[in-house]
């Protein structure tokens, strides 16, 4: 009966996972910045088809600390301020783009990354979940380019 029981809460823990490993991210990349900048910008876009809301609470890097933040315009000025985490709807897409959600990368541990460069990312959910990414660090003209490619 024991062994019944624990198989069964196996399954219960596997099966909340599932939607989870379901999300797919598209697009992952950090803005080009100069190399005295203080912070850098990490995008990306996170598709979530599977049935059950998934909550983005973190993106860790070995490159640099990575803050959640949204950008809002409060009396006529854009601003910045942190979000402790990001849901993402069953069935849906959120985009961490310029001038809304976004990752804010600081503490650099081996400089700014350049143009050129990738950043390897891990999206952690509050499920419990992570999934690894990879950032390409590209000015904003060529990721305008980029998108276009990966449209078609």
């Amino acid at each position: 009966m024991r062994f019944r029981l624990l198989g069964l809460g196996l399954l219960c823990l596997s099966s909340l996972g599932v939607n989870a490993s379901e999300l797919m991210v598209h697009n992952a990349w950090i803005r080009a910045m100069p190399p005295s900048s203080r912070v850098v910008p990490v995008y990306l876009i996170l598709h979530n088809p599977g049935n059950t809301e998934l909550v983005l609470t973190g993106i860790q890097s070995p490159r640099g600390r990575i803050a959640l933040h949204q950008s809002m315009m409060h009396n006529d000025m854009m601003r910045m301020q942190p979000v402790a985490q990001i849901s993402i709807p069953a069935h849906a897409v959120v985009k961490l783009a310029p001038a809304g959600l976004h990752g804010m990368m600081s503490d650099f541990s081996s400089g700014v990354p350049a143009e050129g460069d990738t950043v390897p990312l891990t999206l952690i959910l509050a499920q419990g979940e992570t999934l690894k990414v990879t950032a390409e660090v590209l000015n904003q003209g060529e990721q305008a380019e980029h998108n276009m490619h990966q449209q078609h």
